[in-house]
């Protein structure tokens, strides 16, 4: 009888163990969540104080919310290019290489790096798992599904993103993302333009073998 008290009193006191360790976990996790979208709330009142961005009017309003565009008050006429993020908002959009989802390889020019996923073209654009690209181009990615927020980091720039926007933060500045971003099948999707230019990289596209190629950006 003294064996089974004995027996008992250790096992509730294991699960006493076990169940504050649970919550000490999740605890730390809503945390880092406040963190992270404490952060992104700095990023929306974001004030760049150089001279060149003092007209308010050619960036997006501070209180931006998900499924709304937001306009730069003037549009460069030159057309959009696919592969290449101007960072301004173009009047017109030069015809992609396909215009219907499907599977490509994406891959980084000179090593073994590679990733196969359904490309999307919409918008004039063609939109691409953020997440996984980011990490293919050798960036750290996190995406917090709540908020629906994904923050990208390599070792010279920075990158977050929101759904259903078309604000991209780019290293602090609040930026023009040629089209609005959006989250499906558990992945945030971007403009390919947006997050290889954004990590210093570019992408060409491969008819004969249904591949994107990136390579560094050299000046």
């Amino acid at each position: 009888m003294k064996v089974k008290k004995i027996s008992l009193v250790v096992v509730l006191i294991l699960a006493g163990f076990i169940t504050n360790d649970v919550v000490v976990h999740a605890d730390d996790h809503e945390e880092h969540e406040d963190k992270k979208h404490e952060k992104y709330k700095d990023y929306k009142d974001y004030k760049d104080d150089d001279d060149e961005y003092e007209n308010d009017e050619k960036y997006y309003n501070d209180d931006e919310k998900e499924g709304e565009t937001y306009y730069f008050q003037d549009a460069v006429s030159a057309k959009g290019t696919w592969n290449i993020w101007t960072r301004t908002v173009a009047t017109d959009k030069e015809v992609l290489p396909f215009t219907s989802s499907q599977k490509v390889t994406f891959k980084v020019e000179g090593t073994n790096k590679e990733l196969s996923f359904f490309v999307i073209p919409k918008d004039g654009e063609f939109f691409v798992p953020g997440k996984a690209v980011a990490e293919v181009l050798g960036a750290k990615a996190t995406f917090y599904k709540a908020s629906k927020i994904l923050e990208i980091q390599n070792e010279a720039n920075e990158l977050i993103y929101r759904a259903g926007t078309n604000v991209v933060y780019d290293n602090n500045v609040k930026t023009p993302s040629p089209a609005q971003v959006f989250y499906m099948n558990e992945e945030l999707y971007v403009p390919i333009s947006t997050i290889t230019n954004g990590l210093g990289y570019i992408a060409e596209w491969q008819e004969n073998n249904q591949t994107f190629v990136c390579q560094p950006i050299t000046n």
